[in-house]
């Protein structure tokens, strides 16, 4: 399976445009109109790999008053197939991470609110992200009483890639030492960096042509976990205000 994204973030790239509105018609012939259920408002979660968004996902749960678990993507992407791409460090192609989550996210446990982590990677998914959104909007429009309005807040936590390296590593031996599973991502140093370099030349770019679209908060992780913690405390009160 190879990543078939392409590199315009535009929501009115025609290519944008079909692989939406392909991804959307599936879930429409799958589960029913009646069923296409959105939460009320969805916080994404990105950052490079070592960024401490799982490590972080309870003070952020916390702090919004979520009740509902994360969506992890990488939870998600756990077929033999999918693991063997993720191994090497790439990206699972869009038209298969979309479509599983646009479908997560019509359970009726996340109506209320959800944080997904991992999500948008590619300058494919932040398009898509965008076309969610219009039409998401324009479902209220048309009937505000069972669609909310697309409430879209990014939440980036900051690392560099000397910090991150070290942080996978770090994990890497942590995992082996207490006798668990351990991915080849955080014991191969090379690999640990073509991860971080796929986030930033893939990932990062796209993610910032958001700025304009959404709230979107950078937040600082390069300290403790204690000190990260209240740096996001922090940003998320300031967006609430």
């Amino acid at each position: 399976m190879s990543n078939t994204s392409f590199k315009e973030t535009d929501e009115n790239n025609p290519a944008a445009i079909a692989l939406f509105d392909s991804i959307w018609s599936s879930l429409e012939s799958n589960l029913g109109v009646a069923a296409l259920t959105f939460p009320k408002a969805i916080y994404w979660l990105n950052g490079a790999p070592g960024a401490g968004k799982g490590t972080q996902t309870d003070v952020i749960l916390e702090e919004l008053g979520l009740k509902s678990q994360p969506i992890v993507m990488s939870d998600l992407l756990k077929t033999p197939e999918m693991e063997a791409i993720k191994a090497t460090g790439q990206l699972i192609d869009d038209a298969t991470v979309i479509g599983l989550l646009f479908r997560r996210l019509t359970r009726l446990e996340y109506r209320d609110g959800v944080m997904v982590d991992g999500f948008p990677r590619t300058a494919g998914q932040v398009a898509c992200l965008k076309l969610l959104a219009k039409k998401l909007n324009a479902l209220h429009a048309a009937n505000p009483e069972k669609f909310p309005t697309a409430d879209f807040t990014m939440l980036m936590l900051y690392v560099t890639e000397n910090e991150s390296v070290e942080r996978q590593l770090k994990r890497g031996r942590e995992m082996k030492a207490a006798g668990k599973p351990v991915r080849e991502t955080d014991v191969d140093p090379e690999k640990t960096r073509v991860r971080y370099r796929v986030f930033a030349e893939t990932t990062l770019e796209p993610l910032q042509s958001l700025k304009g679209t959404f709230p979107y908060l950078q937040i600082d992780s390069l300290g403790g976990i204690a000190e990260t913690a209240d740096e996001i405390r922090k940003a998320l009160r300031a967006r609430a205000k």
